[in-house]
């Protein structure tokens, strides 16, 4: 009997070991992440990821023990076989988690889980983001890690099992034993069962991200695909009242519009984050025909997407549902069936709907919701020439702005038409060439070419917008311009930061009763329907997590990321970390890590005809006195190669380099997220809002 157990105890080490294999290559993968931590900090990812470790070893070496025990009454040979043949499985299934997961988290910024699976119906769509020399190394890498692993399981393990020998009925009970034994490391002890949260130690959200077992994190969130895990922290009648009073609102107070049954154009920009749109406080220029067009028209200055990923965002301004923290409702065909819709609310009026969109429709279900939403016709990539589409996601948005314009010159008033432009998702490869090409951030090109797609679609609606004044419906139109969701890029912003679902809004058209308007009032795009409804004096009481800042209605905003929400009010933001379950107040005016290029500390001297500094190393200290204004100004440089011009500007959330025949430099000043200081009236109904969404998702 002892040979099993020890067979047992080998097997269980062998995962262990194959566990912190995966997370130094998600660290290493992540060495951006992984230099800002301590060297303690590090190696509490791998002592405190061992809580999560232990319990995915006991579940697969229960596996083993429990054929262990089948197998007591025959030779090694068998039992090798059979183990062997689970075990290859789960090294080769394990080994793509863990591998892909390193670049999902760069680009998401939580562990892999079931999310992934939402996205397996349209492969070419869902790979679209990732060049294929990348493919081409993952799954290299892949090969490699089986292979590796594979031969040290053969070494460590399998070799010992084909040397067993049959054994008495009598060690069966034991190795039954011995499996009900590992129960213990599974549930990760005796206490509550173990969740992904147990693993966090650190106030690093990127150290306790690595902690996290990522295999264990996927199987265990295979539990959730249907229904959404609830977060009970009030009777439900009692977060049904607090969320009422929070959508509250009396009579409409603004009228926007000077008709009644104007026109409806709603154009969803991707990844527009109010980080590199001027008007809103983000990098001056990338934008110019946002920030020239926000004058004309109505600028919602503190508008929030309310996820990362565009299908929850569609959702959220097509039908005023809120996001969910670990799903998305459009996945759910039964579920989306029953969602509102602003276009059957339109069609009731005499409207006609449609939609277009240069992709794959097909992607993350969107057919199917915008079929139940009556949208005809329904203009997507099979509609446009394949040398008008860029390598990845399909037709460049000029093309399709165009075709756009066009149908709507022939299109019978009233309409309303919503538009899904791409260009501006990864990979980034559009037919423009900016002087953002330039920029370098921590010797990455991303945030470059990242801001060259904004600029590019940026110069497209400009196009749209000059070509459509022109047209005699545009008179009785209004046109929509509001972001999907934010992005990581320029600055990589962490999962949860405000600023990567800051987005902007903008209301233009003739149909506007006022022009160079900012409202600064706190909203969130699921708000977005009731707002058009109370303009047009159509009901929207069907939009039942939407508010109307326009008729009284509160100031504030809800997003929700992987896993976890944000709230944000005047005075105050903070997340709830659903993982970790706790409260963080994110400290917006706290700035700190700045990142300088070393060949600009020492080797350049800057002054200004008021100021001079004697080294640039000292201009963070100078220049962070100014955060909270956006400004510009030129200095001259002197180099040991000569003088150089260059321009230094601000922003909200740090400052950048612009010089001559040199790249472009973002530079960003992190926020230290704190606990403290938050009110209990913003908990509670942050809580509410949370509980009774998840509830009525569930319901659904």
């Amino acid at each position: 009997m002892l040979p099993r157990l020890f067979a047992i105890i080998r097997y269980y080490l062998f995962w262990i070991a194959f566990f912190v294999a995966v997370r130094v290559f998600f660290e290493l993968y992540n060495i951006r992440l992984t230099a800002d931590l301590s060297f303690g900090t590090v190696l509490g990812t791998f002592w405190h990821g061992l809580l999560l470790d232990l319990s995915m070893g006991g579940y697969l070496t229960a596996f083993v023990t429990l054929t262990l025990a089948a197998t007591v009454r025959c030779n090694g040979r068998l039992t090798a076989k059979i183990v062997g043949a689970g075990t290859i499985v789960f090294i080769i299934i394990f080994s793509m988690i863990g591998i892909c997961d390193c670049e999902l988290y760069r680009n998401w910024g939580f562990r892999m889980d079931s999310t992934v699976l939402m996205y397996l119906k349209t492969p070419k769509e869902a790979a679209a983001s990732t060049p294929v020399w990348l493919t081409a190394i993952f799954l290299l890498w892949i090969a490699v890690f089986c292979w590796l692993s594979i031969k040290a399981y053969r070494r460590f393990v399998g070799e010992r099992l084909q040397q067993l020998q049959p054994e008495s009925w009598k060690a069966m009970p034991a190795l039954l034993f011995a499996c009900a034994v590992l129960v213990i490391p599974i549930r990760g002890g005796f206490g509550m069962p173990i969740r992904s949260g147990s693993v966090y130690f650190s106030d690093q959200q990127f150290a306790n991200h690595a902690a996290v077992n990522v295999q264990w994190n996927f199987c265990n969130s295979l539990r959730y695909l249907k229904m959404q895990q609830t977060d009970n922290f009030m009777p439900q009648a009692q977060a049904d009242s607090v969320v009422a009073e929070m959508l509250r609102s009396d009579s409409l107070q603004c009228h926007l519009l000077k008709t009644d049954r104007p026109n409806i154009l709603i154009m969803i920009m991707e990844s527009f984050t109010a980080k590199v749109v001027g008007c809103v406080g983000g990098i001056e220029g990338v934008t110019p025909n946002l920030d020239s067009l926000a004058r004309t028209g109505v600028l919602f200055s503190n508008c929030y997407s309310n996820a990362d990923r565009s299908d929850k965002g569609i959702v959220s301004i097509l039908s005023g549902y809120p996001a969910q923290p670990t799903t998305s409702i459009m996945k759910f065909t039964d579920k989306a069936a029953k969602l509102p819709h602003l276009s059957h609310k339109l069609n009731a009026e005499g409207y006609t709907s449609s939609f277009y969109y240069g992709g794959d429709i097909g992607f993350a279900n969107m057919n199917s919701y915008f079929i139940a939403g009556q949208y005809n016709p329904i203009v997507s990539k099979d509609e446009f020439q394949h040398s008008d589409m860029n390598s990845k996601w399909g037709a460049h948005d000029h093309i399709v702005l165009g075709r756009w314009l066009n149908d709507i010159n022939n299109s019978s008033a009233p309409f309303f038409s919503a538009l899904f432009t791409l260009s501006s998702h990864e990979p980034f490869e559009v037919p423009h060439t900016s002087r953002f090409l330039k920029n370098s951030f921590l010797g990455k090109a991303e945030p470059g070419k990242f801001m060259n797609t904004i600029h590019y679609t940026d110069s497209c609606i400009g196009d749209f917008v000059r070509r459509a004044a022109a047209e005699p419906w545009w008179n009785n139109t209004l046109l929509v311009l509001v972001a999907d969701h934010g992005n990581r890029l320029p600055d990589y912003s962490t999962l949860f930061a405000p600023e990567r679902f800051h987005i902007p809004m903008i209301w233009l058209g003739g149909a506007l009763a006022k022009t160079d308007t900012v409202i600064d009032n706190y909203l969130s795009q699921n708000d977005i329907p009731l707002l058009l409804c109370n303009q047009l004096e159509v009901d929207g009481s069907d939009f039942n997590f939407s508010k109307d800042v326009l008729s009284g209605g509160r100031s504030w905003g809800f997003y929700a990321y992987n896993n976890g929400i944000g709230f944000v009010t005047e005075n105050e933001k903070f997340i709830y970390d659903r993982t970790a379950k706790k409260l963080i107040k994110t400290d917006v005016n706290n700035t700190s890590n700045f990142h300088i290029p070393m060949t600009w500390i020492d080797a350049v001297r800057a002054r200004t005809d008021t100021v001079k500094y004697e080294n640039i190393s000292k201009l963070p200290q100078i220049l962070s006195r100014e955060l909270g204004t956006s400004g510009s100004f030129s200095f001259s440089a002197d180099t040991t190669s000569g003088n150089l011009l260059f321009e230094i500007y601000l922003y909200k959330k740090g400052i950048g380099f612009i010089a001559e025949n040199e790249d472009f430099t973002y530079v960003k000043m992190a926020p230290k997220p704190s606990k403290k200081d938050i009110s209990d009236d913003a908990i509670m109904q942050s809580q509410a809002f949370l509980q009774t969404l998840l509830h009525d998702f569930n319901q659904k």
